[in-house]
């Protein structure tokens, strides 16, 4: 069946800019023929995560909407499962998102000082992750096994969708061989360091993928220079499409739309 298919990525938390680019887009969840493909890292950085969450949620339970996996799922999905590993807290906008589902601004830091009487520090650190995670589990036992869920890619006849990058290494794209920190295969091609741009398509496929704001990768590969500051998506010669338009800084979700034949 033929479908106009909206691709958007990196939405992160960002509710209220992804309903109204979408609108803006002319998508419409309501009409069959039109599907909604987001790849990858819905979380972090923005503080809309549970109305991000219940909406795409709710249209993935419909058939109306697939997500992939991403590499900002994974931060979320190991801190649910008890990682004490702090870094994706400090440094990758998870805090907001625990902030979020755990219905408090600066949760572990509050906690230290409201619930612990203390100075914030990392000592507490596992103990707070021990009792935010069980809250959150609790009072959403549905998003973790929904975002473990989550396809790898998303395919249909002409078109192959993925969060940040293929193995074109390999004979078929859709079993990976590689090693990227210490993460292997899919969860090493989430982590994407920008080089993808550069590795030809020889899928036969038109190629779609977010992770890397389109700005950087316009800066690092000398493209289209003449504005640094272009966030807008980006194409290559080989027919491969990036959309993440850094919406923390740019206020804007890239959306691209075509047509191709899919059935759910």
């Amino acid at each position: 069946m033929k479908r106009k298919i909206f691709f958007c990525s990196d939405i992160h938390g960002y509710y209220d800019i992804m309903i109204r680019d979408l609108k803006e887009s002319g998508y419409d969840e309501n009409n069959p023929n039109h599907l909604l493909v987001v790849l990858g890292d819905v979380f972090d950085r923005g503080d809309q995560a549970i109305e991000v969450y219940e909406y795409l949620k709710r249209l993935t339970d419909e058939g109306k909407a697939i997500v992939t996996s991403g590499n900002h799922h994974k931060f979320l999905i190991d801190f649910l499962e008890g990682s004490y590993n702090p870094f994706n807290y400090l440094n990758n906008g998870l805090a907001n998102t625990i902030g979020d589902f755990w219905h408090r601004s600066f949760p572990f830091e509050s906690w230290c000082v409201i619930d612990k009487e203390t100075t914030p520090t990392y000592h507490y650190y596992a103990e707070w992750v021990d009792i935010c995670r069980k809250d959150i589990n609790k009072e959403y036992p549905e998003l973790l096994p929904w975002l473990k869920s989550l396809p790898r890619y998303f395919e249909s006849e002409n078109i192959i969708g993925v969060h940040a990058s293929l193995d074109l290494s390999v004979k078929d794209w859709r079993k990976p061989h590689c090693i990227r920190y210490s993460l292997v295969d899919w969860e090493a091609l989430e982590f994407d360091d920008g080089s993808f741009i550069t590795k030809t398509n020889t899928t036969g496929k038109t190629i779609i993928a977010g992770h890397f704001d389109t700005g950087q990768l316009r800066e690092m590969w000398l493209l289209d220079t003449k504005d640094k500051n272009d966030h807008s998506i980006l194409k290559t010669n080989d027919n491969k499409y990036f959309i993440d338009g850094c919406v923390a800084l740019t206020k804007k979700l890239n959306v691209l739309v075509l047509e191709d034949n899919y059935d759910i």
